[in-house]
């Protein structure tokens, strides 16, 4: 079976520890995907989803303590957006909740947020970080 959450080169940020976190994210949300197309039960995909969300936290908190140390002028814009992207994936669990069905949006949002905000957004943190004197 082919995978729909995959690395790419083109989410590589040159920031190792980013990159490492990415991979974890993209490897949870291929879990979901693919136990989604098993049709697990609701248990285990209540179980993954809640694990993409607590390591989504974990992993947006990191960010904004490296883009901290590194002295980021765009930090607060980009704590917005992971605000957002956090009530966006509450939205989608919460139907989960409610349906006990996973919809094809989620999924989408999903692939959006790693394409758009990998690619876009936080490609510029990492642009910043190379050129950011004392980088942690």
């Amino acid at each position: 079976m082919t995978a729909f959450f995959k690395w790419k080169p083109a989410y590589d940020l040159g920031v190792t520890a980013m990159n490492d976190e990415h991979k974890v994210l993209i490897t949870i949300m291929e879990k979901l995907y693919q136990q989604h197309e098993a049709k697990a039960t609701f248990n285990t995909l209540r179980a993954t989803i809640n694990e993409l969300q607590d390591y989504t936290v974990k992993h947006f908190d990191d960010e904004e303590k490296f883009m901290d140390s590194i002295n980021y002028p765009d930090l607060k814009v980009h704590k917005i957006i992971h605000a957002d992207l956090l009530k966006k994936f509450a939205k989608h669990k919460e139907n989960f909740l409610d349906s006990k069905e996973i919809e094809g949006s989620f999924f989408n949002f999903l692939q959006l947020w790693l394409s758009a905000h990998i690619q876009g957004i936080d490609m510029k943190y990492a642009d910043h970080s190379k050129t950011a004197p004392n980088v942690a």
